[in-house]
């Protein structure tokens, strides 16, 4: 008997237990109230996750919203939306996102201001409203990742403790989603970086790694570098496939150093690997 699973949403979260419960043998719905997966990434690169996605069997449905959900008499759920039929389905996930969780700490009598969704409200050295209270992390919903808590934290200690004013760097942050095939990304995409700079360039490659082809898979990957036309730097780097986040931490070192597309044709290529694709782009 095959599980039938729906998503609500259509963000990291829900791409990635897509792919998971997909895995697993389960059929897959990803239900999405807009037309786009994963907004912040580069519009190439989540293309290319759906196409695979869609390939495999996972079912997208766009432009739909929740109406209701009903319980059938064997325990199915019929889920009703809008723009769309219904589906039946086992269970349902909901990865719409995070609140912090703030409700019930009294802030309120100790002058801690929050902004409509419930998140403290900070200055660039993680200082509340309220004298001698700091906030880092999810609670402030900046960017609600672990490595950035941690780095979050960090600033804060050197700063008050440590008498060394360190504040977070928020614009080259590299990210990922593990989805099946993983995909990664860090600095401007291909749109913000039109929308920013006087002139880009892009460079691909769209290959097929070398152990899809021994397994006899078709999958392929694709490598992007967004180049500020202007002054040669690579601006950004997103890439799916095999491995993608485990290159991209490296990768994005050159990217917050402001390296240029030169000094990636200048490295000799380490062959065979996915990752010598990123020096070898013209």
């Amino acid at each position: 008997m095959t599980i039938k699973i729906a998503f609500a949403g259509a963000g990291y979260i829900a791409n990635e237990f897509a792919g998971i419960f997909h895995q697993f043998g389960s059929h897959v719905t990803v239900v999405n109230r807009s037309d786009v997966i994963l907004r912040s990434y580069d519009a190439q690169i989540r293309d290319r996750l759906l196409q695979i996605a869609v390939m495999k069997g996972i079912d997208f449905r766009f432009n739909a919203a929740f109406e209701k959900i009903e319980q059938a008499e064997d325990g199915s759920l019929r889920i009703h939306m809008t723009g769309t039929d219904m589906i039946e389905a086992d269970a349902i996930m909901f990865a719409i996102g995070r609140r912090p969780n703030t409700d019930g700490l009294g802030l309120e009598n100790a002058a801690v201001r929050l902004d409509d969704k419930g998140a403290v409200i900070v200055d660039d050295d993680n200082k509340s409203t309220a004298d001698h209270v700091y906030a880092v992390g999810d609670v402030t919903n900046r960017v609600q990742l672990t490595p950035v808590a941690i780095r979050e934290g960090q600033a804060f200690a050197d700063t008050v403790f440590g008498n060394k004013p360190t504040r977070v760097d928020y614009s080259c942050i590299p990210a990922a989603v593990f989805s099946h095939p993983p995909l990664a990304g860090v600095g401007l995409t291909e749109s913000q970086a039109r929308d920013t700079l006087g002139s880009v360039k892009i460079y691909t490659s769209d290959f097929r790694a070398m152990k899809n082809v021994l397994a006899g898979r078709n999958e392929r990957s694709l490598y992007k570098l967004v180049v500020d036309g202007a002054t040669d730097r690579v601006v950004g780097i997103h890439m799916i496939g095999p491995e993608a986040p485990e290159i991209l931490q490296a990768a994005a070192i050159a990217v917050k150093a402001g390296l240029k597309k030169s000094d990636f044709d200048d490295v000799v290529a380490l062959h065979p690997t996915m990752a010598e694709e990123l020096v070898l782009m013209k």
